[in-house]
């Protein structure tokens, strides 16, 4: 019995309409939660395993067919394995209140040129002398419960020569992440998770803490090597290296400039309050390379 088009129109109850536009923001929200991470591509990965079942069934492939229904019984089990940091992402953005602001596209901080360019003028003279550092430019405020030590808070302004001092190899702090929350510099001596992907040889455990923060958080990092003073950038469990400061500068200007600020102001309202307002109430290592 073939498909018959107008028998399914009549079919359809205005409720319909709701449950299809849920589904399509349940999957627009889990895209936007895995979209920067390596969840992405085990996703895609799923998908085309998903499509070669559908094709051998309809080409009556029954052996085929037979081996992929099976390997779907354990793929679920898997999925939940694999995809465990997305999966508790996504019930803190629940419990948070973030659902709906989740659905935006990214909406960055406004840039604040005097702390910029002390910041840029930091990472220069660091690199230069070859000085490990770690600096997170947070997003949401970090939960601790990701941190093995929150650090010293300062809520300090950001200045060059503070960051050059708490990251001067005699100081106690030294070993630790610097946040900074609002262009100021709110913590440091912070011990950040660590990231599970195989990266680089290359890259130390301050590498692989820039980049685990940035896979649990939406937070963005820059990275001081200390064996060889390259500047690297992470967000989204990605790292982008090596870098001059111009080419940092650059990254920073796409991500926080005033000008984007505005245009996503004037485009999407900020519900997050509205929703907080109803609904509010892994390994770890030092960051020494």
């Amino acid at each position: 019995m073939g498909f018959n088009f107008e028998q399914f129109v009549q079919n359809v109850r205005p409720i319909d309409f709701v449950d299809w536009a849920s589904v399509v923001l349940l999957l627009y929200f889990v895209y936007q939660l895995i979209r920067k991470t390596r969840a992405v591509w085990l996703t895609r990965g799923a998908l085309i395993l998903g499509a070669i079942y559908v094709l051998s069934y309809l080409a009556d492939l029954k052996l085929l067919t037979f081996i992929l229904d099976k390997l779907s019984v354990g793929l679920f089990v898997a999925i939940i394995i694999v995809f465990q940091p997305e999966l508790r992402k996504f019930l803190e953005k629940l419990g948070r209140g973030d659902f709906i602001t989740a659905l935006l596209p990214d909406r960055p901080s406004t840039m604040n040129n005097p702390s910029v360019e002390e910041l840029l003028v930091a990472v220069k003279e660091l690199s230069q002398q070859r000085i490990g550092a770690l600096i997170v430019l947070e997003g949401t405020p970090i939960q601790e419960n990701l941190l093995t030590d929150g650090g010293v808070r300062l809520d300090a302004q950001l200045k060059h020569e503070l960051l050059l001092s708490l990251f001067h190899p005699k100081t106690p702090l030294h070993d630790g992440a610097v946040v900074l929350r609002d262009w100021r510099i709110e913590t440091a001596g912070v011990i950040l998770p660590m990231t599970d992907q195989v990266t680089s040889r290359k890259l130390g455990t301050r590498h692989r803490a820039g980049i685990g923060v940035t896979e649990q958080t939406d937070s963005r990092c820059i990275i001081v090597s200390e064996e060889t003073g390259s500047i690297s950038f992470a967000e989204g469990g990605q790292i982008y290296r090596p870098l001059t400061v111009e080419q940092l500068k650059d990254l920073l200007n796409q991500r926080y400039s005033p000008e984007r600020e505005r245009q996503t102001s004037t485009m999407m309202p900020n519900i997050s309050l509205l929703t907080k307002r109803f609904l509010s109430p892994s390994s770890n290592s030092r960051t020494g390379e």
